[in-house]
Formats: C-alpha cells, structure tokens, sequence
C-alpha cells in the first residue's frame, strides 16, 4: 500500500494522474451512488476521473459541482471530437453517449458503474477493444460474461476486474492470504446484511427503501439474496471454490460460531465437502467477511495455537468490514500500475446465477429482471447448470416466458424467448465458445 500511495504522489508531482473515465453518476448495483466514487477519486493524488458519462446529464454534472469543480470547466459533449477538445483545454466532460468513454486517447481506465447489465457489458466490450482498463462494479454483468471480457482483455494486454472493496474482492484476499501461507480454504463467504424472503417485491419494500435512499429494486435485490449469489458466483469464478449445494447454506450464526458450522459433517459441521463459498445471516458476522481455513502440519497447528488462534486443525480468518465501492481505488491504482486484476474470473466458470420463479410466472409475460417481481437469482455449480439447461439471471431480464413456471422453480433456457439481440446474450453465446475453447 505504501508503494502504492508513493507511486501516485510521484504521478500527482509529474501531473500525469491516472485518467478515469466514470461510467455511471447515479445509484450502482450495490445501492451506493457512483457520484460519491467520482468525489472520492477527486481528492486522492494522482488520480483524476476525466469524463463522466450517464443518461441524465444533470447526476453527472452534479457529481462534478459535489467534488468543488466549477461550472465553467465542464464542459457537455456529444462526440468524441467535442470531449478530446475540452480535454485538451483542461475541462472536465459529462456525456450522455456511452460510446466516447473508451475511444478518447486520454483516458486509461473506464470505471464501469452502471446498474444496467446489458449497457455494463457493451461498455466493457468496447473499451477492451481500445485497450482501456476496465473496472467492473456490475456484478450481474462479471458473473454472466466475465470471463469473456477477461479473455479479450488478457489478448490484448489490458487489465479487466471486478473492483475491490465489495465482498468477492475482500475474500479472495484472505484466500490468498491463507494459501500464500500454506492453508486449504475450507469455506469461504460472507454476512448477508438483510434476513433472506425470496419472493419480496418492489412494493413490499418501497417505504424501507426511502428510508435507506435507495430503489425499491436494488433493496429486494439485496433481501431476495440475488445480490449474495452473485457475489458468491463471482467468488467461485475467481477461485475454483463452489457451492456445497445450490443456494448455498446460508445458516443463521454468530462470528463465534463459523468454525463449529463450516466443517464437514464428519466433524459435525454442514459441508458435504471442502473448498466452497456461502454466506450466513443473522448474528455479527455482517458487514464482514470470512474464511474457514485448515493445516494438518503439526509444527504449523503448534505454533497457531501459541498465537492464540485455537487448537485447530480448522481455523477462522475474518475481517468485519467491507467498503463497497469506496475500495474501488485500489482497482484501479493495482490495474494501473501492476498490470493486476483485483479480483477476476480464472477462465472457464465454476457456478452460475441462474434465475427461480419468485411467483406462478405465465406464458407470455416478460421477465422483468432482478429486484423485480418475477424472479430471484440463486447459485449452482456450473456443471450442474449445463446439464438441466438453467437460465443465466443475466439472460433472464426481457427474456418472454413460453411455458408455465411454478414459483420457487428453476428457469430453464427452453421456458423462455431470450432477447437474443441484446448485447449481454450476444456476448454470452460469444463466451460459451470462446471460454470452453480456451479451458
């Protein structure tokens, strides 16, 4: 970190920052708004978010005027010609065109944080294409196409990640930290903030969700445990590790309580196996984040238990916060920098966010996509997936349903009419090709 801090200080003193493009001003998918990340890369030194760019123009010229820069340096462009000039005078640019972000020459790394998936993903695209850096903080988009986005980036020398901060990227952390030293990760997962009911609406949450200043929809994506399954999904994807079953566990527990549950159940824990993600609820685990991880060296379970870590041959590694987007810096200073994702798919998927009915669905009717009222996104190995042909979540939004599901029933991809012409399936069918031809 240290190295860090000094690297971007030695950009600040050069005045050659870090040039950042922000896709997305308003509310992300994890409730927090990308106006606040914009104001917080403001003040650190060496970085310099450049463009803005988000369909209402006035969240991204306000995210500029929150973090001190005045009117007359903004300037609103349509094309890239218009934004490269202002650049070129030292303006700051806000846009409501997707496409200028990863085509300006000035710009390094675009921050994709817009809550739309099938707009997320075509950013990625075609920034990759430009060779920009890409940060993702759409978890839907990383956990549907990531490892397609990864592949491109790695052909042509590009970094693409999942951004740091959000529970994925603060776990695989401790999983490095753990099999750096020599540990097996026996479990690996999170606190969900909110008690889980699958079938919650937008209308069951309106009056909570104005309290917290957030949608209706990003608060349900967050009850109904949709949100917990991509952050477990993109885990998985990141590090080989799977769900013991589908949905995973989630068992009520305290921090005290994870070594006795997250054992086999040999040693009269819940897990059929080791090497897995999952997540609990209830007690003081949330906002934190853990690893259960285990040493059979009895030198290494002597010298543990000196430290006062317990007698093992399991132990817990737990941090009790997690920032969000705010850890999103990180991302981009470690991309930048070291040419090193924070967190990113390793290849081939290991589990998939596929899509459960949250009501009797009916033929005819369009999938209205998560935190809706239609359908909840649970985790399954990927295997598994494939061989019952379960629907992506990421596939399931606009897609037209041509059979009866029952509620809490799996999706299948022969239940509906995917939108085969937006971006995101395209990609996906792109992926399917492409990653399995790489594996």
């Amino acid at each position: 970190m240290l190295r860090i801090k000094t690297r971007l200080e030695e950009l600040e003193k050069n005045k050659t920052p870090i040039c950042i493009a922000v896709i997305g001003a308003g509310e992300t998918d994890t409730g927090q708004r990308g106006s606040t990340l914009i104001e917080q890369i403001e003040r650190i030194p060496g970085m310099t978010p450049l463009i803005v760019v988000d369909d209402s123009l006035s969240e991204a010229l306000n995210s500029y005027k929150k973090s001190g820069i005045t009117e007359k340096t903004i300037e609103i462009a349509k094309e890239i010609s218009g934004a490269t000039k202002a650049i070129s005078q030292g303006k700051r640019v806000v846009s409501k065109n997707f496409d200028i972000a990863g085509r300006i020459a000035h710009i390094d790394i675009v921050l994709v944080a817009i809550k739309d998936s099938n707009n997320a993903s075509e950013v990625a695209f075609k920034s990759i294409l430009e060779k920009k850096h890409v940060i993702m903080l759409n978890a839907l988009t990383d956990v549907t196409v990531g490892p397609l986005l990864k592949l491109m980036a790695n052909n042509v020398g590009v970094v693409y990640t999942f951004s740091a901060g959000d529970e994925p990227g603060v776990i695989l952390e401790l999983c490095n930290f753990a099999w750096i030293l020599g540990f097996q990760v026996v479990a690996a997962g999170k606190g969900k903030n909110n008690p889980l009911h699958c079938s919650v609406t937008p209308y069951d949450l309106r009056e909570a969700s104005q309290k917290k200043k957030i949608s209706p929809e990003t608060l349900v994506s967050f009850v109904d445990g949709t949100k917990t399954m991509l952050e477990m999904t993109a885990l998985a994807n990141a590090t080989g590790l799977v769900p013991d079953k589908r949905g995973m566990h989630g068992h009520e527990a305290s921090v005290d309580d994870l070594l006795d549950i997250f054992c086999l159940k040999s040693r009269g824990g819940i897990l059929s196996r080791e090497g897995v993600v999952d997540y609990v609820v209830g007690g003081d685990v949330a906002p934190g984040v853990f690893v259960i991880v285990r040493s059979e060296q009895k030198s290494l379970v002597e010298e543990l238990d000196y430290l006062k870590m317990g007698k093992g041959p399991n132990y817990l590694l737990y941090r009790p916060f997690h920032l969000g987007n705010l850890e999103t810096p990180l991302s981009i200073a470690k991309a930048f920098f070291d040419r090193e994702p924070s967190i990113a798919p390793l290849g081939y998927p290991f589990a998939e966010t596929i899509a459960v009915a949250k009501r009797n669905l009916k033929v005819g009717e369009k999938i209205d996509g998560i935190g809706g009222s239609m359908i909840y996104g649970t985790i399954e190995q990927k295997e598994t997936a494939e061989v019952h042909n379960l629907l992506p979540l990421g596939l399931a939004e606009r897609a037209t349903l041509l059979s009866d599901v029952m509620k809490n029933c799996s999706i299948t991809r022969k239940d509906v009419q995917i939108d085969e012409c937006s971006f995101i399936s395209m990609l996906r069918r792109l992926q399917d090709i492409l990653v399995i031809a790489k594996s």
